[in-house]
Formats: C-alpha cells, sequence, structure tokens
C-alpha cells in the first residue's frame, strides 16, 4: 500500500527543517540515489528513487503552499512513499486527505519544545520518518 507521512502541527515548530533533515538523511544512507523534479529552495520539493522506489518530499506546509499541487505530482508519478508537513487542520490536512483511499496516511505531530532541545528533538523525529520510509520501501 502507499502511504503519506504527513508531520503536522501549528506554525513554526520544525516541521520544514524536520522534513529537510530526512531529505538529508535518506541521501546520505543511500549515496546511489536518484532525484528527480527537485526543488532545493528555502523549502524543497524533490523525488528521490532509492532502490528503484520513488519517496515524494515536501517541506512546505502553509496555506496557501504548493503542497496540494505537489501531492498530486507525487501521486501522478507514482510514489510509493511520500513525506510531507501540514498544519493541524484545514487547507493542508484535506489536500492530504484527498489521496485516501490510494494512499494510507500517517499522521505524526510535531510538537515545539524548548530552544534548547528545538534541533535535537528535529533530528530525532527526522529519524523516526526516516526508519517509516525504509519500511515501507523493503515492504
Amino acid at each position: 500500500m502507499k502511504k503519506v507521512i504527513a508531520l503536522w502541527g501549528c506554525s513554526n515548530v520544525g516541521k520544514s527543517s524536520t522534513i529537510k533533515q530526512v531529505c538529508e538523511l535518506l541521501l546520505a544512507k543511500y549515496p546511489k540515489t536518484k532525484k528527480e523534479h527537485g526543488i532545493f529552495r528555502v523549502d524543497i520539493r524533490v523525488v528521490l528513487i532509492i532502490n528503484g522506489v520513488k519517496v515524494g518530499i515536501e517541506s512546505q506546509g502553509d496555506p496557501g503552499s504548493r503542497l496540494s499541487e505537489s501531492l498530486s505530482l507525487f501521486a501522478k508519478m507514482g510514489c510509493k512513499v511520500i513525506v510531507c508537513a501540514t498544519r493541524t487542520k484545514g487547507q493542508t490536512v484535506d489536500a492530504v486527505n484527498k489521496l485516501k483511499p490510494n494512499y494510507e496516511v500517517i499522521w505524526r505531530e510535531q510538537i515545539a519544545t524548548k530552544s534548547a532541545n528545538w534541533e535535537s528533538n528535529n533530528l530525532e523525529m527526522a529519524k523516526w520518518i526516516v526508519k517509516k520510509v525504509e519500511n515501507i520501501i523493503q515492504a
């Protein structure tokens, strides 16, 4: 089954930073990964091909962003896994839910933490997401 890992939370809790770390960790772990349709600016949109499996990654998850467009693109490209950011409700959550029933959605909440633990918590969340991605790829 195709899956979406949707990192949701309020604004400014580190969702985009975490998702960019997911991409970096995957590229470091799988150096032979090919990239398709990459946009690497403040936010990223990319399709990685890891061991023949397409993984779509979108770090923009704000209302009015390109999230809906990216999700449609990833689905059309046949991504088995999509990793994205969303807010807690509204337009971005609706965009993810539109992928059902073709995709199972795994929701994971990003919670604001004290600034001293910010980067550490983002990295731990990124590692959790990478592990989920790997499990889906290997299934």
